[in-house]
């Protein structure tokens, strides 16, 4: 359209300046070299618009180039912000559910303190180390007759003592008619004393009458009676010290099995107020008026708690770390009670051993055996 307007204009140019020329008379030969000149001004004129057309041409292509790149870096940029909006999003999401699975299946931070063994299990070991050490000293004190323990050191003394128990606690007139006039204790306890549940079924020690009635238990089973220690004055021949030394050696035995109960008694032992935790993660778990052994903290972490249908709905929906920290604690309890029924396995190990040797000094009483040479002669 350019090029069309353009030699329309040089056209009438020409004619116009062609009829004066005309008009005055000239030839053909003039009128030839004026289109010859009319066509070589319209060439130069196609010319320059050809490179005016190209150069618009090229300015429009580059401009739409920019365009172009600038719409693609506008929608990229776009698109990079939604995906960094979805991955907070996702993030956030996560966080979140995490966050609600950990309020739903995990105790507080006081309770994974206690889970770990930081609060209390460490209390509970502490406690019932204490305890049993308590019962242990006192025991051996009365086994072995000795007066700072006991004020009445003798068989007989002891004998009372023991006797007064079983009918104040543990024999019930109800229950007992033959001793009617002497027992006075509650039927609740009647038998107490010879029920293997008074120690075993007990998780954490209530009162003093399940105190009373898990140490009664273990003596009537490891040491029911003491008896009088030989005055140790008096003993001046070898045969006096052969048997002085005898029954010490029954003492040591004796006070190794009681030993075993009162550990275990210990352990049971009220140690921290965790009633209301225990209770959260396994209900049913009610503690001693808030307060929990350590057996029956270990009770919850590795029974107690996977008898409650919440855990394995809450494994379902546990994530990867709650899984883990899931694990870690299976892991820890395992160990736990693998080194408390190695310290059983101890005392247990040792009972075999003194049972051994109370065997083979069986033996070495037999006849032909105690005076082997002797029977050389």
């Amino acid at each position: 359209m350019i090029r069309t307007v353009g030699a329309a204009l040089v056209a009438v140019a020409l004619s116009m300046l062609a009829v004066p020329e005309a008009n005055a008379g000239c030839c053909s030969c003039a009128w030839s070299a004026s289109r010859s000149a009319a066509r070589t001004v319209i060439e130069k004129v196609n010319m320059r618009i050809d490179e005016m057309e190209s150069s618009i041409v090229d300015t429009l292509e580059l401009q739409t180039a920019q365009l172009s790149g600038y719409i693609a870096e506008g929608a990229k940029s776009v698109t990079d912000a939604l995906d960094a909006q979805t991955k907070l999003q996702a993030e956030i999401a996560r966080d979140e559910a995490e966050t609600q699975s950990k309020l739903e299946h995990r105790p507080t931070s006081s309770g994974c303190r206690v889970v770990t063994g930081m609060t209390g299990l460490a209390e509970g070991r502490e406690a019932g180390a204490q305890a049993s050490a308590r019962a242990g000293s006192g025991e051996t004190g009365r086994i072995g007759g000795d007066s700072a323990v006991v004020r009445d050191a003798g068989m007989a003394p002891d004998a009372r003592a023991r006797y007064r128990v079983w009918t104040k606690k543990h024999c019930s007139p109800e229950r007992l008619k033959a001793g009617a006039d002497v027992c006075e204790g509650d039927p609740r306890w009647h038998d107490a004393d010879l029920k293997a549940g008074s120690l075993f079924d007990v998780d954490t020690f209530g009162d003093a009458e399940e105190r009373l009635a898990a140490d009664a238990l273990g003596k009537n089973l490891a040491a029911p009676l003491v008896w009088d220690r030989f005055p140790l004055r008096a003993v001046d021949t070898d045969q006096d010290r052969e048997l002085a030394m005898l029954a010490r050696s029954a003492d040591a035995r004796s006070a190794l099995a009681s030993d075993w109960f009162a550990r275990a008694r210990g352990a049971r032992e009220p140690a921290v107020d965790l009633a209301g935790w225990a209770s959260s993660l396994a209900p049913g778990a009610a503690g001693s008026g808030g307060r929990v052994s350590r057996h029956e903290l270990l009770e919850v972490l590795t029974s107690r708690r996977f008898e409650n249908p919440a855990w394995a709905v809450g494994l379902q929906s546990m994530n990867g770390d709650n899984l883990l920290r899931e694990i870690a604690l299976l892991q820890a309890a395992s160990l736990m009670l693998d080194w408390e029924r190695y310290l059983m396995d101890e005392r247990r190990g040792a009972m075999e051993a003194a049972r051994l040797g109370a065997a083979a000094e069986e033996m070495r009483r037999l006849p032909g055996l105690a005076d082997w040479l002797e029977v050389q002669r």
